[in-house]
């Protein structure tokens, strides 16, 4: 028998699990879907994980320990009740494993002051302005993967309008 002590990626079944407020469920959804969609990434989401009549408190702690990295979307409203725990919990778990990454997420219509605490110290991705909704996605996939975004394709410049 091995006595060595897991290591954090050993028992990962997600590459994200998403902490949301329920008033953002549907935007969170959405991105989840992209996630799985367009990165090929395994998301933990508590609408596609949690079971009708077991506890949903313990199914999340331990999607949260299943997952290489937290995603934190922030919406308009301060992170209460439930949803600040779950943000306070990842931030305590990514203090035992430093590979665990907890993630920022700005939906639209955030407000920066809504970032606080420790999380406020993590570089956050930014999904407030629609244009830049590519660009926030490629910088989320990244960080989930735990890469650098590298340099963003430029757009090209019409020589006629030069």
């Amino acid at each position: 028998m091995n006595s060595r002590k897991a290591d954090i990626n050993d028992v990962k079944q997600f590459d994200v699990f998403l902490s949301h407020s329920h008033v953002d469920a549907v935007w969170v959804e959405q991105l989840a879907q992209r996630l799985e969609d367009e990165a090929g990434l395994l998301t933990w989401l508590d609408k596609w994980v949690l079971v009708a009549g077991q506890s949903w408190q313990q199914a999340m702690a331990q999607g949260l320990y299943q997952a290489k990295t937290c995603a934190v979307c922030i919406g308009e409203r301060t992170p209460l009740g439930w949803f600040r725990e779950e943000i306070e919990r990842a931030l305590n778990h990514q203090t035992r494993y430093p590979t665990f990454s907890v993630i920022p997420v700005l939906l639209p219509g955030a407000k920066t002051e809504n970032v606080d605490n420790f999380l406020e110290l993590r570089t956050w991705v930014d999904f407030r302005e629609p244009a830049d909704d590519a660009y926030a996605f490629h910088v989320l996939v990244c960080g989930i993967k735990g890469i650098a975004p590298g340099r963003w394709p430029f757009k090209k410049i019409n020589k006629d309008t030069r």
